[in-house]
């Protein structure tokens, strides 16, 4: 059996091909889930942004603000050495996700790699709290929104796997 997927506005088109007619179209509605998912964050209401650098903005902010908002962290120089407590202070106001800004280069990767790796390792060491990114520039990634729209979304007996799966 064959199947063709298509997605849009990813433009992703999947081709599914499985003697098994059964296998294909589990597979078939599988990847067309994970795809209406993704899609989803494209199309879902521009998240509300804060920007910020410092303990002191984010002290002014207060976490009222701070809660369900994308908080978008650009690394420097000078907050390298608290950057992990900064992310982690805006984690426990309730961000729904945090976007570090740093190219790699500016500045210089002997003064913040290591302040940037220990926050992604934090994030990865406790996936309950909101996703961490590293990106570029500072518009919010695609891969975020993507993370938290799927958080946002309600788990669904889907979600869940059968005994069958389980086993």
């Amino acid at each position: 059996m064959s199947a063709r997927i298509v997605a849009t506005p990813l433009e992703a088109e999947i081709t599914v091909a499985v003697a098994d007619r059964d296998l294909s179209a589990a597979m078939t509605e599988a990847i067309a889930r994970a795809l209406r998912e993704a899609t989803a964050a494209c199309s879902a209401p521009a998240p509300r942004v804060v920007r910020l650098r410092t303990r002191k903005r984010f002290a002014r902010l207060g976490a009222e603000r701070i809660a369900g908002a994308i908080v978008v962290v650009a690394v420097t120089a000078s907050n390298a050495r608290r950057l992990l407590e900064l992310v982690e202070a805006v984690r426990g106001a309730g961000a729904s996700g945090v976007q570090l800004v740093w190219d790699g280069t500016t500045p210089a990767r002997d003064d913040v790699e290591r302040h940037v790796f220990a926050v992604l390792e934090r994030a990865r060491a406790t996936p309950a709290g909101p996703p961490v990114v590293l990106a570029k520039d500072s518009e919010p990634a695609f891969s975020l929104r993507a993370l938290v729209t799927h958080r946002a979304r309600p788990i669904t007996p889907n979600d869940e796997p059968n005994d069958e799966e389980a086993s």
